[in-house]
C-alpha cells in the first residue's frame, strides 16, 4: 500500500468515516495514509511536498477523541437515522504539531492548515487580539488520550523526519520571499506576509482536495484514480498543437480577405516565437479585432509543451465573452473532452454528465479550463471551500486573462499581488490580454513585477488597425444631455451612417433613451435595447438578431449598457459613448467599423446630465469619468502629446496615471466596522489584529509569525460588489416555464429540481432590494423553494424587468 511506512496500525483504532448505506467503515489509519499519499502526489510545488504530507497525516487526529468515536458508532448502528452533529476533530492535530515543533514558523503553518481544513480561520482575532493557537488551546478535548492513540497509528519518528525536512524547505521559501521583496523594494511589489499567506492557501488547497478525494473514493467504493502523468499531458499538448495549427491554416484560408489578415498572422507568429522563452509574465497589447484569443492560445499550447505545464486556464471577465470563446477554443484544439468550461450557465440534460462535470469543476484538474474572472478570483481570495480546493491547480500552469481591463479596478492591487505570487513562486506563466492595459502604470504600492511585451512595439499595430476616429462631443450640451437630447443626436448620426450603437452607463438611462427613440423615431429601422435588466437568454437572442441584421446591412439603432463593450463581435458604422473611463470608450470603439467596412468609422463621446444617468452611488464609474475628463481636457490643449488620437498608448497610460494617482485607486475597503482596513492589509500585516494583540498581550510579548485574518478577508471578499443582490427568475419561454413548474411540483425529485435550477440560470436577472420592494406581489416563490419568480406582466422582451405591468406604464 502506498505510504505504508507512515502508518503503524491501520485497523481497529479510530474510525474516519462510515458509509450509512453499506455499513462500510474507513479506519483513521487508512484515511490518513490515503490523504497523505494524494497530498504528496498532487502537490505542484516541490518546496511544499514534505509539509503537505505531514499536514495530511495530522489533519484528522481529532477523530480519535471519544466524542467523535461515539458519534461514528451511532452512525454505524443507526445509519441515516442517526442525528447529525458537528464534532471538533481539527484541534488535536494542530496541537500535536505545536507540541512537536514548538514556537516555530513551521508549527504555525501546519497547525493553521489543520485548524482550517473545514473552513478558513483568522490567525489573530481583530476584536480580541487572541491568536488561533490560543483559541484552540482552550478547546475542551482529551488531548493526552488522543495523542497517545495517534502515535499508535502514525509512526512518530517518520512524522518527525517529515517535519524536519519541511522545516528546511520552509527556510528556503522564506529566503526566496525575502530576496524577492528586497529586490523589488523600489517598485514596491508587496509585503512578505502576503506571499507567505498565499503559500498557506496552496498548502490548505492541496490538503482539502486530498482529504475530500480520499473520502469520496471511500464513500463511492472506488479506488483512488491515477493522476494524469507528464507523458500523457505532453501527448495532449502535442495533439492539440497539431490540431490547432491545422485549424488556423484552414481558418485563415477560409476567412473573408482583409488588409488586416497579414497583421493578425504576424501577431500570431510573434506569440508562437515568444512561447520558447522561459519568462512568466507577459502583456499582449494589441487592438480589438487583432485575434488575441487565438494568438494567446497558440502561445499557451506551445509554451505548455515546452515547459511541461499541467494546465492552460483561459479567463474572461464576462459570460458573454466566455461562451463564445470557449466554443472557439474547443474547435481549435480538436478535442472537446480536454476543455472544461466552468461558469454558472452550464446545463446538462443527463444526470450522469452533470455529475462528471461537477467532479471536474471541483478541482480544475482538466488540461484546458475556460472560466470567468469571478471563478478565478474567488479561487485566489474567497473563503468558499470549493474555491480554495482549486487553488493548487493554478500552479505550474499557463493562465490567459482576456480583456483584462474589464476586471474590477477596485481589486487591482490584490490582483497584482496574486499574479506576482503565481509567476515568481509557483512556476506559472501569465498572459494579460488587452487593447488598454491597466498594468502600464506604476502604483504607489502593490505593483506587478515587470511585464514582457509579447507583441513588441504596440503602436505599429495600433496604426494598422486604426478603424475609427474618436471625437470629443462632451461640451455639445452645457450641463450634459438629457435622454431626449441623446436620442435626437443618435437619430442624426443614424441618418448619416446607417447603423448606430449608443452605450450609456446605467440601465435606467438606456431604457429611457430606448423609449424616446421608440416614440419619436420615424425612420425605417430596427430598434434594439440591451441591458442586464434582461435575462441572458433574452440578450443572446437579441444579439444574434442584431448580428444577422448588421451582416445584411439593415438600418439599426441599438441602445445598450456597457455589456457589449468587450468580446462581442458586432460592427456598427457609428458608436456614441456616454462619458466613462477611457478604457471603456476605446473598447466601445471596437464595436465600430470592426472589419474596416468603411474608410473610417466615427465614435462620439458625449456627456449625460446628472438627472439622466444618476451616478451618485456608482463610485467606480464616477472616478473613471473624472480621470477621462482630464485626459479629454489635456487632449484639447495639445493633441500631439497623445499622437493626435485618444486611443494611443500614451493616452491610455496618462488616463491610468490620473485614475490611480490623482483620482485615487479606491482600495478594497469592504469592512463597514473597519473602513480604514483593506483586504491587502488583512491578508498580510493585519494591522488591526496586531494592534489588538499588542494591547492584550503587552508590547514586549513576541507575537505569532502568522498574523493574517484569512477568514475575515475571505468572507468579505466580493469580485463585483453591487446592490443587485436579489435574483429573480423570468418565465421567458417554454423551457423556463417547464423548469419553474418542476420547482413547484411537490413530487419532483431533488435531482430534477437541481437540474431545473441550473437551467433557470439563463433566465435570471439581478435586481436591488429596493426593486424587490417596489415589485411587491409581482414576485412569488416557486413552490417550497427560495426561488423568486417574476410575473410575466412585469417583463418585456425589448426592455427587460419593468417597474409596472405592461400597458400601464407612462408613455413619452
Amino acid at each position: 500500500m502506498r505510504g505504508a511506512g507512515w502508518i503503524i496500525q491501520a485497523e481497529d483504532l479510530g474510525i474516519a468515516h462510515v458509509n450509512p448505506d453499506t455499513g462500510d467503515v474507513q479506519s483513521l489509519g487508512e484515511h490518513l495514509r490515503g490523504t497523505a499519499y494524494l497530498a504528496g502526489r498532487n502537490c505542484p510545488l516541490e518546496s511544499l511536498k514534505n509539509m503537505v504530507q505531514a499536514t495530511a497525516l495530522l489533519h484528522d487526529a481529532g477523530k480519535l477523541d471519544r466524542e467523535f468515536s461515539d458519534y461514528m458508532r451511532e452512525v454505524l448502528q443507526q445509519g441515516k437515522t442517526a442525528k447529525k452533529r458537528q464534532v471538533d476533530h481539527s484541534t488535536a492535530g494542530g496541537r500535536i504539531v505545536e507540541k512537536m515543533a514548538k514556537g516555530s514558523l513551521l508549527s504555525e503553518m501546519v497547525s493553521t492548515a489543520v485548524y482550517a481544513h473545514h473552513g478558513l480561520q483568522d490567525c489573530i482575532s481583530m476584536e480580541s487580539g487572541e491568536t488561533l493557537s490560543e483559541r484552540r488551546g482552550k478547546k475542551d478535548i482529551d488531548f493526552k488520550a488522543v495523542e497517545e492513540d495517534y502515535f499508535r497509528i502514525v509512526n512518530k519518528e517518520m512524522l518527525l523526519e517529515q517535519l524536519k525536512a519541511a522545516h528546511i524547505d520552509l527556510q528556503k521559501i522564506c529566503a526566496e520571499i525575502k530576496t524577492f521583496v528586497s529586490a523589488t523594494e523600489e517598485r514596491s511589489c508587496g509585503h512578505k506576509d502576503f506571499y507567505l499567506g498565499m503559500y498557506e492557501r496552496v498548502l490548505l488547497s492541496v490538503l482539502m482536495d486530498s482529504d475530500w478525494t480520499d473520502t469520496a473514493c471511500f464513500s463511492q467504493g472506488e479506488p483512488i484514480r491515477e493522476r494524469r502523468s507528464k507523458e500523457v499531458t505532453k501527448e495532449i499538448w502535442d495533439r492539440s498543437i497539431s490540431d490547432f495549427e491545422a485549424f488556423m491554416k484552414k481558418f485563415q484560408e477560409g476567412e473573408d480577405k482583409s488588409p488586416l489578415d497579414a497583421f493578425r498572422r504576424e501577431i500570431s507568429d510573434i506569440c508562437r516565437q515568444a512561447s520558447r522563452e522561459e519568462k512568466h509574465l507577459y502583456r499582449l497589447t494589441v487592438p480589438t479585432g487583432a485575434g488575441k484569443t487565438f494568438s494567446s492560445l497558440r502561445f499557451a499550447l506551445h509554451h505548455a509543451k515546452q515547459y511541461e505545464k499541467d494546465h492552460i486556464i483561459y479567463v474572461a471577465p464576462y459570460n458573454s465573452i466566455l461562451e463564445q470563446n470557449a466554443e472557439d477554443i474547443r474547435r481549435a484544439v480538436g478535442n472537446e473532452e480536454i476543455v472544461l468550461e466552468h461558469h454558472c450557465n452550464i446545463v446538462f440534460d443527463e444526470e450522469e454528465k452533470e455529475q462528471v462535470y461537477k467532479k471536474l469543476t471541483e478541482n480544475w484538474d482538466s488540461p484546458i479550463v475556460v472560466t470567468t474572472a469571478v471563478q478565478l478570483l474567488n479561487t485566489l481570495f474567497s473563503a468558499q471551500k470549493s474555491s480554495i480546493r482549486r487553488m493548487y491547480n493554478l500552479c505550474n500552469s499557463v493562465i490567459i486573462f482576456d480583456e483584462v481591463q474589464a476586471f474590477p479596478v477596485r481589486g487591482t492591487e490584490l490582483f497584482h499581488l496574486a499574479l506576482n505570487f503565481l509567476t515568481v513562486f509557483c512556476d506559472t506563466t501569465v498572459v494579460l490580454c488587452s487593447a488598454t492595459q491597466p498594468s502600464l502604470v506604476k502604483l504607489s504600492e502593490n505593483n506587478l513585477v515587470e511585464c514582457e511585451e509579447m507583441a513588441g512595439e504596440t503602436e505599429r499595430y495600433a496604426e494598422a488597425f486604426r478603424r475609427v476616429e474618436i471625437k470629443d462631443e462632451t461640451e455639445l450640451v452645457p450641463g450634459g444631455m438629457s435622454e431626449g437630447e441623446l436620442s435626437r443626436f443618435a437619430l442624426q448620426m443614424f441618418r448619416r451612417y446607417g447603423s448606430v450603437l449608443v452605450i450609456v452607463n446605467t440601465k435606467a438611462c438606456a431604457k429611457n433613451v430606448y423609449e424616446h427613440l421608440r416614440q419619436n423615431c420615424e425612420e425605417e429601422c430596427e430598434l434594439y435595447h440591451l441591458s442586464t435588466s434582461m435575462c441572458p437568454e433574452n440578450r443572446s437572442e437579441e444579439l444574434n438578431e442584431i448580428k444577422k441584421n448588421l451582416k445584411q446591412k439593415k438600418p439599426i439603432i441599438c441602445i445598450s449598457t456597457q455589456l457589449v463593450e468587450a468580446g462581442v463581435n458586432i460592427s456598427f458604422g457609428c458608436v456614441i459613448r456616454s462619458l466613462a473611463g477611457l478604457d471603456s470608450i476605446i473598447q466601445a470603439a471596437g464595436r465600430c467599423n470592426r472589419h474596416k467596412e468603411l474608410k473610417i468609422g466615427r465614435v462620439f463621446v458625449v456627456k449625460m446630465s446628472q438627472e439622466a444617468e444618476r451616478l451618485k452611488s456608482l463610485e467606480d464609474i464616477r472616478r473613471a469619468r473624472a480621470a477621462c475628463e482630464k485626459v479629454l481636457y489635456l487632449f484639447r490643449q495639445n493633441p500631439e502629446t497623445f499622437d493626435g488620437t485618444l486611443d494611443s498608448e500614451q493616452a491610455v497610460k496618462t488616463y491610468y496615471e490620473i485614475y490611480f494617482h490623482e483620482v485615487g485607486l479606491h482600495p478594497t475597503k469592504y469592512l463597514s466596522a473597519y473602513p480604514e482596513i483593506t483586504l491587502e492589509d488583512l491578508l498580510s500585516k493585519n494591522s488591526m489584529g496586531w494592534q489588538q494583540y499588542k494591547r492584550s498581550h503587552g508590547e514586549q510579548r513576541k507575537g505569532p509569525y502568522f498574523k493574517q485574518a484569512f477568514r475575515t478577508a475571505g468572507e468579505t471578499y466580493q469580485v463585483i460588489p453591487g446592490d443587485e443582490k436579489v435574483t429573480v427568475v423570468i418565465p421567458y419561454d417554454e423551457k423556463a416555464k417547464v423548469a419553474i413548474e418542476l420547482l413547484e411540483d411537490r413530487y419532483a425529485s431533488v435531482a430534477e429540481k437541481k437540474k431545473a435550477l441550473r437551467k433557470l440560470q439563463r433566465y435570471s436577472v439581478g435586481i436591488s432590494e429596493y426593486q424587490e420592494k417596489r415589485l411587491g406581489r409581482a414576485l412569488y416563490r416557486a413552490g417550497e423553494s427560495q426561488v423568486l419568480v417574476l410575473s410575466e406582466d412585469y417583463y418585456d422582451k425589448k426592455e427587460g424587468v419593468l417597474e409596472g405591468p405592461k400597458g400601464m406604464l407612462l408613455q413619452y
